[in-house]
Formats: structure tokens, sequence, C-alpha cells
């Protein structure tokens, strides 16, 4: 939908608007890709998404990443992004190159959203694909990495990474993240977070290290 009104018999300057998943964008044109918005507002296209176009008085339909939205509908047009089973160029491999507690599985699975373990020369990560990052941020989703030591769980987890680095709408800095790191040649920015209570061996994981994450994450942007 558009905003544009004419006045003096000339259309107003005033944006274009597309409703993302209960979030409005502006363009300054009257036809966008599915792929540009959701780039726009921080999806990850490597994950599967169901997607469909809502205009006023209309039903819905399917589109795909390359279909075209057309924002001069009367109405306000809402594209709908929800999980699903469908996505080009994805695979649905997922890796499992070193073992982790028999506890961390159902918690990681119960999480709803794709996890990895790779090993590389930079260590040995836990990689949660499409993790939701709350309203304040610049993205909606992002790549969360944990480094877990050879001696897991004798060695504790500590900080985490996240890809692509995340920015504050506002644009107020986030404190101790400025370092990166490279993990399959891309960079990740490192959160420097540390719990303050000693790490027990015996009773904490990857499940009481994401507390931390949804904490410092969720606390940035005072959510």
């Amino acid at each position: 939908m558009t905003d544009s009104k004419k006045q003096n018999g000339k259309p107003s300057e005033k944006p274009w608007i597309l409703d993302v998943q209960g979030e409005r964008f502006e363009w300054d044109k009257p036809e966008i890709t599915v792929r540009e918005a959701l780039e726009r507002a921080g999806y990850d296209l490597n994950q599967k998404w169901i997607l469909t176009v809502k205009v006023a008085g209309e039903k819905k339909k399917p589109v795909e990443l390359e279909s075209t939205i057309n924002l001069c509908h009367p109405g306000l047009e809402r594209l709908r992004v929800l999980k699903g089973q469908v996505n080009n160029g994805d695979s649905g491999v997922l890796r499992r190159e070193f073992d982790l507690l028999p506890k961390d599985y159902p918690y990681l699975d119960g999480l709803g959203i794709k996890w990895e373990t790779v090993q590389e020369d930079s260590g040995r990560w836990l990689l949660l694909r499409g993790y939701p990052l709350p309203k304040g941020y610049k993205l909606a989703f992002c790549t969360i990495a944990i480094g877990i030591p050879q001696n897991y769980p004798a060695a504790k987890l500590d900080m985490f990474y996240c890809s692509p680095w995340l920015e504050r709408k506002d644009n107020q800095e986030i404190p101790q993240t400025q370092s990166r790191q490279t993990i399959e040649g891309n960079a990740y920015q490192r959160w420097s977070r540390h719990p303050t209570a000693p790490w027990n061996a015996d009773s904490d994981s990857i499940r009481t290290h994401m507390a931390l994450v949804d904490e410092s994450i969720c606390r940035e942007v005072e959510q």
C-alpha cells in the first residue's frame, strides 16, 4: 500500500508500505520482490519458509522468493512468513561433526530451529540457525554460535557469537561486541558476556548457557 496522495494534481513523495509479519517497511518504489522484503526484514534465506501475501479484501496467495509484490493495490499488503518445509536450494542436511551431552539433544530439538555442530581449525562450534531476535534490532533473525570446548562439560561454556552482526534500531552501540570471530569463512560478532555464578559440570549445559544468551540479547533492547 502507498500512503501517497495527490496534491495539486501530483503525487506526494511519501513511501510505499509493506507489512512483513507485523513489521512495516517503507520503500521508494511500487514493486519489490519477496526476496528483497525478506532480506530487508532480516530473515535467513537459507531457512525454510511458507510465504503468502495478503491484500485487504482479497484471499491470501502463496508466493516464492522471486515473486513480485505490487504495492499499488488499495489496502495494506502483508507478507506472512511461517516456518515450512519448502525452500529452494536448501538440502536440509544438518551436520553433526562432534557429540554433545545426551541431555543437550532434546533441549536443542525443542527450540524449534535448526542446529549443527561444526568442527574446524578455530574450534568446535554449535550453530543455532534462525534464532529469533526481539524487536529493537535491525534484524529479525540471526545465527548464534557457541564454542564447545573439547572437554565440555568439565570445561565451561563462555560468551557467544552472532552472524550477521546485531545492531539496534536506534543505532546505539552495543558494548563489548566489537571483536570478531571467523567461522566457516563468515565474520561473527563476539558478545563478551560471562555468567556470574561458577560453572558446575554436573548441572550446567547448553541449556543453562542459552539462558545467558537469551537474557543478554533481550537486555540490550530492554525486552
